[in-house]
This record gives structure tokens, sequence and C-alpha cells, in this order.
């Protein structure tokens, strides 16, 4: 059973398709990232999967059950569901919030309020767990949705741009919460921050105007965009001809020196070369190699190409560029 299946999914607005067509598999324990640029069509989805918006063909499935407008009761309970703008009933306190999500999760007074005492304090909010919630910043109400959201422990987390208001040691913070919850239960999240992305997530799917780019493991993605180019470090630094070395070798295109040791770029077809016989060479230098590794476009630069190639850009007013992650 997977953990969300979506097929075929498409959403139309007075004539503008939102979403048009898109599939996607998510498994049970992953850290899943649902990328794209504003507009392409991500919170739509994700509202549908809620059953907030009624998809205008296609279908999709959340633990094994179909999605419908009004999802059933005990589905809810084993969703985590964050909006990108919580919003609370501002004349509660934020341990009174916390106490009614966790009595409409059927959860026992006793443990709630031992679960919200942890996670008010988790979340930096428990000087402010008296206080109502109308005096809350973004980023406190941001904290306070993500501690309704762990409350029930459910088995499921659909959260749209969970951190996009937390300064950056809580963005890290709350990352790394995320994380540990792999293999326990599963995390849908739309961000538009590739590094937060490329961070935590084993699988990514990208989505522009409303199109599925791309669905793909992390580690296969980031092997696909590989370059020409291995990345070397020493314990005690470069030996001091090893950069005039390579250089002068006709399976190299280029040498720089990086922390810790340096970088060699292959010759255009000549990888294979450089691949054979760089260790030997590095083997015979000696000094102790740390580290050996092949380098690779990072996410943001993989997300970028993608966008270009699907043609954004065009229409939006201008060639792609770091416009497209905000």
């Amino acid at each position: 059973m997977r953990a969300i299946e979506i097929r075929d999914l498409q959403k139309s607005f007075r004539g503008h398709r939102a979403l048009q067509g898109i599939s996607l598999e998510v498994s049970p324990g992953a850290v899943y990232g649902f990328l794209g640029p504003n507009g392409a069509g991500k919170t739509t989805a994700i509202k549908i999967l809620m059953g907030l918006l009624q998809p205008s063909a296609g279908n999709a499935a959340l633990l094994g059950e179909a999605v419908r407008p009004g999802l059933s009761l005990e589905l809810k309970r084993k969703i985590g569901y964050l909006p990108e703008e919580p919003a609370f009933p501002e004349a509660l306190t934020g341990g009174e919030v916390l106490d009614f999500v966790g009595a409409a999760n059927g959860i026992p007074q006793e443990v709630r309020r031992a679960r919200s005492e942890g996670l008010l304090e988790r979340f930096a909010l428990g000087a402010a767990a008296k206080r109502r919630v109308a005096g809350y910043s973004r980023g406190m109400k941001q904290r306070l949705g993500l501690a309704c959201v762990l409350l029930p422990q459910p088995a499921l987390y659909i959260l749209d741009e969970p951190v996009s208001a937390l300064d950056p040691v809580g963005r890290l913070e709350i990352l790394e919460l995320l994380a540990s919850l792999r293999g326990a239960a599963t995390v849908f999240f739309s961000s538009h921050v590739l590094a937060d992305v490329e961070r935590i997530c084993d699988h990514v799917a990208v989505l522009h105007r409303g199109k599925l780019l791309l669905q793909s493991s992390l580690q296969d993605l980031l092997k696909r965009y590989r370059l020409p180019r291995y990345r070397i470090s020493f314990r005690e630094g470069v030996p001091g001809t090893l950069a005039g070395e390579l250089r002068s070798r006709p399976w190299v295109q280029k040498v720089e020196l990086v922390p810790g040791g340096l970088a060699v770029e292959a010759a255009p077809g000549e990888l294979a070369a450089m691949e054979e016989q760089l260790l030997p060479l590095l083997a015979g230098c000696g000094a102790v190699v740390t580290a050996y590794e092949r380098e690779h476009e990072d996410l943001e630069r993989i997300f970028l190409k993608l966008l270009r190639q699907a043609g954004y850009g065009e229409t939006e007013g201008g060639a792609a560029d770091e416009s497209a992650l905000h």
C-alpha cells in the first residue's frame, strides 16, 4: 500500500488548468519533497489530497483510502496536515489550541497534556503557552501548527511550506525533526528552498505549470547530473607538485585548488581515461588521501535546468533564474 497515490489528477479554475494530469506515488516511511515555483500547482494538489478541493478529473488515495471531499474521521486521524499559513481561533491560548486538537483526535486527557507540554517546550512556546494566539507572530503560529500536527503522532504528514516563516535555527531544528520521522511515518512536504529538500529528502517531484516534470529518488537524480569532475582531499594539504603534474596530463581539462584539496575536471570525452589513471597517480604522490568523490550538480541547479527545459521564463517574463525559487 502506498502512503500517497495520485493518478492523472487535473484541476481547472475558470478555464485555467492548475493541474494537468499529474501522477505520483509516495512509499510508506519516505521523506518526500514536492518542488515547484510559485503557481506550479503544489498547494492545489495538497488541498485536493486533503479533501478541501474537488478535482476536475483523476483520483488520489491516502494510506489506501480514496480521497473525497471531506475525508473520513478515521483517515483524518492518521494524517497531520499543515497549511502554508496556519490559522487558529485567536481567543484561545497556545495551550488551549493543543488541548483542543488532542481532544478532537480522541487522545486521553493525561496523555495529551503530557504531549502538549513537551511539544510547547520543544518548539520554544512554553513561555507563550498561556498567551492568546492573537498575539503570536507568524513564526510562532507556524511552530504551533507543527506542534498540532505532531501531537496525534500520525502515520502521514502533509506539510505545505512547513518552515517558510522560521529563522535559520528554527528551520534547521524542524528539518532535523522531519528527517527523524523517516521510516516511522511518511513526510510529504512542499518547499521552494532547495537546500532544505536536498538535506533531508529521499525522493523528490518537480511540478511546473501544473505538469509533473520529474519524480525520482534524490540519489538517482544526483547521479544523473554527475559532473566529469572529482574532488580529492588530503590529510596534510596538497603535495607541492601534484597540481602541475595533473595539468600536464592530456585527460585533464582543469585543476582547481579547493579547501583541503583540489578538484580535477576531465577533458571532453576523457572521463574514462581520467578515472583509469587518476587513482594510480594519487597513490604514488606520497600524500594521504582522505576523500575521493565525483561531484554532481546541487539540487538547485538541477531544478533550474529542469525549469528551463520546460520553458520556464518564456511566458513568465524572462529566463529562469533564482526567482524560480521564491
